[in-house]
C-alpha cells in the first residue's frame, strides 16, 4: 500500500517536472505568464530570488554562463536545496543521512544561510 507521503512527495515530482518544462521552452522575459518581483516593483533593489526565473531558463537550455549571470546565489542553492528535498524523501536513513541532515538543516546552519543570503542581497544592490 502506497502511503499519503508518497503520493505528496510524488505529486511535488510531478509539478516540478511540469515547472521545469515551462521554464525550459518559456522565455520569463517575454510572457506575462511568470509572475514579477514585487520588491523589485515597490523598492526598486533586487531582491535574492531576482534574475532566478531567467537564470533557469538560461541554466535549462543549457547557457550557463548567462545563467551565472543572472542570479549566482541560485547556483549556491540548487545543491543545498536539492540535498535537503533527497533528505525529506529517503525512507530509512543511514547514520550518515541523519547526520548530514543534521548539519545541513541545524540552526547554526539555517544562520549561516540567512547571512549568506543578506550579503548576497546587500553585495547586489550596491555594484
Amino acid at each position: 500500500m502506497v502511503s499519503k507521503r508518497s503520493y505528496f512527495f510524488l505529486v511535488v515530482f510531478l509539478g516540478l517536472v511540469g515547472v521545469l518544462v515551462l521554464y525550459k521552452y518559456i522565455n520569463p522575459v517575454e510572457h506575462i505568464l511568470f509572475p514579477k518581483c514585487p520588491v523589485k516593483h515597490i523598492t526598486g533593489l533586487d531582491c535574492p530570488g531576482c534574475g532566478g526565473q531567467r537564470a533557469l531558463h538560461h541554466l535549462l537550455n543549457g547557457q550557463f554562463k548567462q545563467a551565472f549571470a543572472q542570479n549566482q546565489l541560485l547556483f549556491f542553492l540548487t545543491p543545498y536545496i536539492v540535498t535537503g528535498f533527497y533528505l525529506q524523501i529517503v525512507p530509512k536513513p543511514t547514520l550518515n543521512e541523519l547526520k548530514l541532515r543534521k548539519a545541513l538543516y541545524s540552526h547554526q546552519a539555517i544562520r549561516i544561510l540567512l547571512t549568506v543570503i543578506i550579503i548576497f542581497t546587500i553585495f547586489r544592490n550596491i555594484t
